[in-house]
């Protein structure tokens, strides 16, 4: 087990979490923006 470094394993996990967070919110926002083009796309005669 590690000794007294239980605090770099926290500020690992809080750095890859944020990470992750960042990673899905940038997801999101490309998902909901391709939606938009599409349906602009589906709108054209």
């Amino acid at each position: 087990m590690i000794e007294g470094g239980l605090n770099y394993v926290y500020a690992a996990y809080a750095a890859a979490l944020g990470g992750l967070t960042v990673l899905t919110l940038i997801i999101v926002l490309r998902a909901i923006h391709w939606a938009r083009e599409a349906k602009k796309l589906e709108e054209r005669p």
